[in-house]
């Protein structure tokens, strides 16, 4: 049995944990140590199908949660969909544990086309709002507008004490190189363009190759490195890094 077999029981246990998550000042690591512990006494080969079917068992009962921490339903419903989308996608260690707890409990939140954190940090430790970009479609330009512009009044009502003053995005689509790829008025670039990037890290090269395989392709790095993939964005991929060269997952900042 895989971690995505149908059928698989939730622990009660398990769905409790997520459940009290919600609202919680606990960050995603603390719950999910906490979520971990619930299934550490089943065979090794079980707990990653028990996690899956707690995830999948708790999203009706964590949207209606949200809901009553003062997120509009359809928010809430989107907010907590991008559980089954991930785990469909990537699976649960294609995923991370980490990133299915912050959505599953309200850490990230989807309004409109975009995704938000709380509870992000700034270098110098100022709070922000992480923006993500899910898997939902064309990245279009208007619905990214219309999504910062609703975001703050839909995050100061849900977490007041979390409120932050900067967006801040960490993505491959962020490489300061794909304009010339894409060319500038593709939608890609024009979502970079709305950040100020900061200096580069000495993990831009290794997270933005894994990223780039995982959002581009589809698939872990080094099956895409074998790939023979074709369209402009996966070819030039694949030209980088026959080269020699990477992509860099680079961290922007903006106001709100």
């Amino acid at each position: 049995m895989t971690a995505d077999t149908p059928g698989q029981e939730a622990r009660p246990a398990s769905v409790a944990v997520l459940a009290a998550a919600v609202g919680s000042p606990d960050d995603s690591a603390t719950v999910a140590a906490a979520l971990a512990a619930t299934v550490a006494d089943a065979d090794p080969a079980q707990r990653d199908a028990l996690l899956v079917a707690a995830f999948r068992a708790a999203v009706p009962g964590n949207a209606v949660a949200l809901e009553a921490l003062g997120l509009p339903r359809s928010l809430a419903e989107a907010s907590v969909a991008d559980v089954d989308r991930k785990l469909d996608r990537y699976g649960l260690r294609g995923t991370g544990v980490d990133w299915l707890v912050s959505v599953a409990t309200g850490r990230v939140v989807a309004v409109g086309r975009l995704q938000y954190e709380l509870g992000d940090r700034l270098p110098d430790g100022q709070p922000a709002w992480g923006v993500h970009v899910p898997e939902t479609g064309p990245l279009d330009p208007d619905a990214c507008d219309r999504s910062f512009a609703r975001a703050p009044e839909v995050l100061r009502a849900l977490a007041p004490a979390l409120a932050a003053e900067r967006w801040q995005c960490r993505s491959w689509i962020l490489d300061p190189g794909l304009a010339a790829v894409l060319g500038p008025e593709a939608n890609l670039v024009r979502f970079a363009r709305r950040f100020r990037l900061a200096p580069p890290g000495p993990h831009d090269a290794a997270e933005g190759d894994e990223s780039v395989a995982k959002f581009v392709f589809g698939v872990p790095l080094a099956t895409a490195r074998a790939s023979n993939a074709s369209g402009r964005l996966p070819r030039a991929v694949l030209d980088r890094w026959a080269a020699g060269a990477h992509w860099t997952e680079r961290t922007g900042t903006a106001p709100v």
